[in-house]
């Protein structure tokens, strides 16, 4: 059982101040003399030195807690932390709405409802959400915070996943998997629940809201009881002592000071602090736990509770030993270890050995390691990749981590600074297949092609400039490891070769495609342009965007006119000449930015892992056109995993938050152009581009005269 904290605060959301933040600085920054701060090593080593509550964060959340049981996603309660929580599961199958979540509310207090509606999942069609509440439905408990427009512009009912309301009886049991779970009330103001989560090799308690008024023995045994023998209790802390008998006596909550006295006698493993009050700063909160342990060492009781701070971030992992399991595969060239299960402090000598032994072995010493199927990772388990990496230098370990949460351990523990990170495997076999498609820098390929330096690689490949030698144009060479049979490669052969018989002004035309043994090259002449994305981004006349925006829907109908599907459209393969003609590539022409990779020009189906159509093209010029029009993309998020979540289930940002006086007929067609579902699209690019002759008719003129008057937001100065 892995338990997660998303939020830990109480009564209200609590951010870091300015201030605070300040004095965590002076404090870290005042113990920092003499350290070589060019030295990330010794950088990294100092920060791990620190206190907690210097080095981190508490956590300015309210309460939501993730009880992973391997099988099974169980929340408990929705307080703020629920929205981060969303997001996370969103790379899960909450993301192609096929989740499922079992989701515990404790009582109704706004604390613990307020993220809800911010919770991603909520949103997805095909989720499935099961709530649960003691004595009260749960129904009312949410959509009593969600009168629209009153309390909250989006109702429940606007939230499509599939909703379930189950109420229970106090000490009723559900049964979730292997799971069992029961309930106990607890003191304070409404009422609020404890659960009980009992799996058969571990038990977590969560009974945060909680006011113990008597400490009497007999009137502590149902406590006593209900706690008996966890491996974890979370435990009501917000208050001192003094306050709860005093001066906050009846307000529902307890200190941690009570908690050790109860757990103690409940021969409790760990009691997480919890519900920290919104007036207490991080070392406030660590004086609190540590005043608790060192109160368990002078108590009457002899169990030796472990206290632990309740933090955002922070995991647990219960029941038996966490166990790693290495697969290896040897293919043609590269061999792969896949890692499933943890790679931590227990794991990781056998995940290092076996990694330095495979680097030792394999024909090149090619081994991509395939974090796919981990489910955690700490910084022990990531210094033994990078220990293997480094104790066999003339080797090539590239690590395919797709996944935020393991990429994250690696980043932050240092380990991304030596080792090759990837997200796709065709990135990480590439990469390993370097030294056969790196190593073309001088060379003549085909007999006709002298290559000159790589100016830049990408998810697939390679880019290199060069000459024609019995002409001497210059060219750009796209170059794609793999052997002759590898899928990867198959696909883009067959792609150059059908993009070979396409001719159109706007189409930049094929040279030649050349076979190696380990690759294949995508000849065409080398663009004597800008890419489209710096050509807009020197704002020009809205009369050269109209031009523009036509050349690329006559050159997609083109292409589209054989039959062919380009399937990868993005500024970044878009050249604009001098004279401002535009051309489609069907290789990169230039680099991609790091704010805007491949990852944001994809469509929905293309996201979900299905072959682009002649559909898939039209939303693709619909990114390119929204934004070629109305200076903004088409979805912005705050991050990565919140944009393609827009990308997969929703329209664009309205044009009109633009471009108010954008043209009715205008805006319907990049709407349409950006539909969710395929078919409600045009059917290819002939229909766009003949749609755009009209508009070019009947709505050219009116935006011509709006952008006179300045309505256009495309003619403000830069």
């Amino acid at each position: 059982m892995r338990i997660k904290f998303w939020g830990v605060r109480g009564s209200i959301p609590t951010p870091l101040s300015t201030d605070q933040l300040r004095e965590k600085l002076f404090r870290a920054l005042s113990g920092a003399a003499g350290l070589d701060l060019s030295d990330p090593g010794a950088v990294h080593a100092y920060l791990a030195s620190l206190p907690p509550a210097v080095s981190g964060v508490v956590g300015g959340n309210t309460t939501c807690v993730e009880v992973d049981t391997g099988t099974d996603t169980i929340i408990i309660d929705g307080g703020s932390g629920m929205r981060d929580l969303g997001i996370k599961l969103m790379a899960r199958d909450f993301g192609k709405g096929q989740g499922v979540a079992h989701i515990f509310l404790t009582h109704a207090h706004w604390d613990h409802l307020q993220g809800y509606p911010f919770f991603l999942p909520a949103y997805v069609p095909g989720n499935k959400l099961i709530f649960y509440a003691v004595n009260y439905n749960p129904q009312l408990y949410l959509e009593h915070q969600q009168v629209a427009p009153m309390y909250f512009p989006i109702p429940p009912n606007a939230m499509p996943a599939d909703k379930e309301f189950v109420q229970l009886r106090e000490g009723e049991t559900v049964q979730i998997g292997r799971t069992v779970v029961s309930s106990l009330a607890l003191y304070h103001p409404g009422t609020a629940y404890a659960y009980r989560f009992d799996d058969g090799e571990s038990i977590f308690v969560f009974a945060s809201d909680g006011e113990y008024k008597s400490l009497a023995e007999a009137n502590l045994r149902r406590y006593v009881d209900f706690f008996a023998s966890a491996d974890a209790l979370v435990f009501d802390s917000q208050y001192s002592l003094r306050d709860v008998f005093l001066s906050k006596a009846d307000w529902g909550h307890s200190s941690a000071i009570i908690g050790v006295d109860i757990a103690e006698r409940a021969r409790v493993k760990k009691l997480i602090t919890f519900h920290h009050d919104p007036t207490h700063s991080d070392e406030q909160i660590y004086r609190i736990a540590e005043a608790a342990r060192e109160y368990a060492l002078v108590n009457e009781l002899s169990f030796n509770t472990e206290v632990l701070v309740g933090t955002e971030g922070l995991e647990l992992f219960l029941g038996q030993p966490l166990s790693l399991e290495v697969l290896e595969e040897r293919g043609d060239g590269v061999w792969t270890l896949a890692l499933a299960g943890h790679l931590n402090q227990k794991s990781f000598g056998d995940a290092q050995r076996r990694v330095a032994e495979t680097l030792a072995a394999a024909p090149s010493g090619r081994v991509l390691a395939d974090l796919t199927l981990l489910s955690t990772i700490d910084a022990v388990g990531a210094k033994a990749l990078v220990d293997a990496a480094r104790a066999h230098p003339k080797s090539q370990l590239a690590v395919l981590a797709p996944t935020l949460h393991i990429r994250r351990v690696l980043e932050q523990s240092g380990a991304a600074d030596a080792l090759r990170l990837f997200r796709t495997r065709q990135q990480a076999v590439t990469a390993l297949a370097g030294p056969e498609h790196l190593r073309l820098a001088a060379e003549t390929i085909g007999g006709l092609y002298q290559l000159a330096e790589l100016l830049f690689a990408d998810e697939f490949g390679v880019i290199y400039g060069g000459v024609e030698r019995d002409t001497g144009a210059a060219v750009l060479v796209r170059v794609v490891a793999g052997r002759p049979t590898d899928p990867a490669r198959a696909t883009f052969a067959q792609q150059a070769r059908e993009w070979r018989q396409a001719r159109h002004p706007a189409l930049l035309p094929c040279k030649d495609v050349v076979n190696d043994v380990g690759w294949v090259a995508f000849i065409c002449d080398r663009p004597a342009g800008v890419s489209l994305r710096e050509w807009w981004g020197g704002r020009p006349a809205w009369r050269l965007l109209w031009d523009a925006a036509g050349q690329l829907c006559h050159g997609l109908a083109a292409l589209h006119e054989r039959g062919l599907v380009h399937g990868d459209l993005r500024p970044e393969k878009i050249t604009v000449s001098p004279d401002g003609a535009l051309q489609i590539g069907r290789a990169p022409l230039y680099p991609h930015p790091t704010s805007a990779g491949p990852a944001a020009y994809r469509a929905p189906e293309q996201l979900r892992g299905h072959a682009a159509t002649l559909r898939t093209d039209v939303y693709l010029l619909g990114l390119i056109l929204y934004e070629l029009l109305l200076g903004a993309p088409a979805f912005a998020a705050e991050s990565e995993e919140l944009r393609l979540t827009l990308q997969l289930y929703s329209q664009p940002q309205s044009p009109r938050t633009h471009w108010p006086e954008i043209p009715v007929e205008l805006e319907a067609m990049l709407l349409r152009m950006l539909a969710v579902a395929p078919e409600e699209r045009f059917e290819s690019g002939v229909a766009v581009a003949a749609l755009y002759d009209h508009l070019a008719e009947t709505v050219l003129p009116r935006a011509g005269e709006g952008s006179r008057r300045g309505t256009n937001p495309l003619t403000r100065p830069a």
